[in-house]
């Protein structure tokens, strides 16, 4: 006798066996028992979840010679007939093949004839949305009003196609994909029957590896017995599927929450040996950075991972020091390394430099923290400048006294403030929790300017800032410094673009800490658009928030627009 594939073998033969499907099989058992049994039903649903099975359970339950019943015998001569798919009142058509005009005509001059051996005449049609719109509406009168002994069955995986006029004349059942755990129930009952020695983890490898597919389930069961002899460990099922260890997964998730890019490139470096796919790989590791987020979430969110209890412990430790932000960010930043992989003639290398990227990503700050943070700097401003925690004050220089103290209310003397006729001002300020405006108080003093009192700290500053070739272009800005706050006024052109990367830049932050005093904010301002002396302030605002540099400038720095001041003149930034 030839060999009978899994998935056939073990196909359900009757309501009871249909995995995952309850509320289909519950209403349709009501149904019969109630004699409600509608004259023609649509079965939607994902590939392998039952459709076909079910709708030869039906057959069976309206045509068995004890019924019509929702448990039919399976013995008697209608039951035998249908369950070997010789019975002359089940009628089943492939819709790809038979979707002409003229294969419904035919259709349509036979539903008149009696069945042969049961109550009913049932017209079984697989992927109904094959058939072409003629077909469909030489369908319609006859599915609208079929003799009384007539049933009509339509599975489809994309009922999206098939006409509304077809959908309103048929009850609707949607099969939903079947569970790891219910496919994983399924597997064991069938491993056991075949004298298979396969653990339940790799069991639930093969269950994932379906995709919610009973009948893809079960075929890579039947792979893995055929090609392990009966016995398969975890490792030889993941090589006989050509799936991705899971422990390079979670060592990947580990690598990318903890800055690791060594772990990261190793792990790509044997996967890659392996000979599995790399756009595989990275969405393996999204559905595992998903997964990893909602153990980081509340428990109530734990049941939506369908993963071993030893996967979900291994992957909660890969994460335990995340916050579940940081992970999210991780896996939008994943999104688009994925999408590049995909398309990449080299994705080795994609991959690599993305993995790279997403290790260097720390976790950002909480907000909270940010806010208390900037309320201590702004009270150390209101106090004049107090020193930061935990920084005490240095001895005093013994080489002389030192000179008189400037006024912090002062304005630089190489740099007064801006006259009047030198262009409107908008001043952008901090806001909330700002990216990197206000300066960290506590920063490396890397000058050599931190060892001298400077007389002019702008000329001093200016010194230092030109002999860095990156920040040298701040060296021509305009400044000024009042109330603990520095004012940049940058001249016109290219700076604005790159105004975060060097109020960011560490250098910069070191000089400002060792020319000015401890809790100074950097103000960068920026020329305006001239408006006309005689418009309200608030078309002026306006004017200023659609200047497209400016609205660079508040992006960048996560600023808000102050005011702006009405100078003659036309020069802008």
């Amino acid at each position: 006798m030839s060999y009978l594939a899994i998935a056939r073998k073990y196909r359900p033969a009757d309501f009871d066996g249909i995995v995952g499907q309850a509320h289909v099989t519950r209403t349709l058992e009501n149904a019969i028992t109630g004699g409600r049994v509608h004259h023609a039903y649509l079965f939607c649903g994902a590939r392998g979840v039952g459709k076909t099975t079910a709708a030869r359970a039906l057959a069976k339950a309206l045509n068995c010679e004890n019924g019509p019943t929702p448990n039919p015998c399976g013995t008697c001569t209608s039951c035998t007939a249908i369950g070997a798919g010789t019975s002359p009142d089940l009628i089943e058509i492939d819709g790809a093949s038979n979707n002409s005009v003229d294969d419904i005509r035919d259709l349509r001059d036979t539903v008149h004839y009696a069945p042969t051996l049961g109550r009913h005449k049932i017209y079984l049609i697989d992927e109904v949305h094959m058939l072409s719109k003629a077909a469909f509406n030489a369908l319609l009168k006859t599915l609208e009003e079929p003799p009384p002994h007539v049933v009509f069955l339509f599975a489809t995986t994309e009922p999206e196609k098939i006409l509304d006029t077809i959908l309103s004349r048929v009850q609707r059942f949607d099969f939903k994909r079947i569970s790891v755990p219910d496919v994983v129930g399924r597997l064991r009952s069938i491993a056991d029957a075949e004298g298979a020695s396969i653990s339940d983890a790799a069991l639930a490898r093969i269950a994932q590896a379906g995709e919610g597919s009973m009948r893809d389930a079960q075929s890579l069961l039947d792979k893995v017995i055929s090609a392990s002899s009966g016995s398969a460990s975890d490792d030889d099922v993941a090589k006989i599927l050509g799936l991705i260890d899971r422990a390079l997964l979670y060592r990947m998730v580990g690598g990318m929450v903890q800055g690791d890019a060594a772990e990261c490139i190793d792990v790509i470096s044997e996967v890659y040996n392996y000979g599995h796919e790399l756009s595989r790989f990275t969405a393996d590791l999204m559905e595992a950075l998903r997964n990893a987020t909602f153990l980081r979430l509340a428990p109530s969110v734990h049941k939506h991972v369908d993963l071993p209890d030893a996967e979900k412990e291994a992957l909660t430790q890969a994460v335990a020091e995340a916050a579940p932000e940081h992970l999210t960010r991780l896996f939008t930043s994943l999104m688009d390394v994925h999408d590049q992989v995909s398309r990449a003639e080299r994705p080795r290398i994609v991959l690599e430099m993305g993995v790279a990227r997403l290790a260097s990503v720390r976790p950002a700050p909480p907000v909270p923290a940010l806010l208390q943070r900037l309320e201590q700097l702004e009270r150390r401003l209101r106090h004049g400048g107090a020193r930061a925690p935990g920084r005490e004050p240095g001895p005093r220089r013994s080489d002389g006294p030192r000179g008189p103290r400037r006024s912090r209310a002062t304005q630089p003397p190489s740099m007064p403030p801006a006259p009047p006729n030198e262009g409107p001002w908008a001043s952008l300020e901090p806001r909330g929790a700002p990216a990197q405006p206000v300066l960290n108080p506590e920063a490396p003093t890397a000058s050599p300017a931190a060892n001298r009192e400077p007389a002019d700290p702008w000329t001093n500053l200016r010194r230092d800032l030109e002999a860095n070739p990156e920040l040298r272009i701040i060296a021509k800005a305009e400044a000024g410094f009042e109330d603990g706050r520095l004012t940049l006024g940058l001249p016109a052109g290219r700076p604005l673009a790159t105004a975060r990367r060097f109020i960011g830049h560490p250098s910069f932050i070191a000089l400002i800490a060792a020319h000015y005093p401890p809790g100074t904010a950097v103000q960068l301002s920026a020329l305006a658009h001239t408006l006309s002396a005689d418009e309200a302030t608030r078309e002026r605002r306006r004017a200023a928030l659609n200047d497209p540099e400016i609205r660079r400038v508040i992006e960048a720095l996560g600023a808000r627009l102050d005011r702006v001041d009405d100078l003659p003149g036309d020069d802008r930034v």
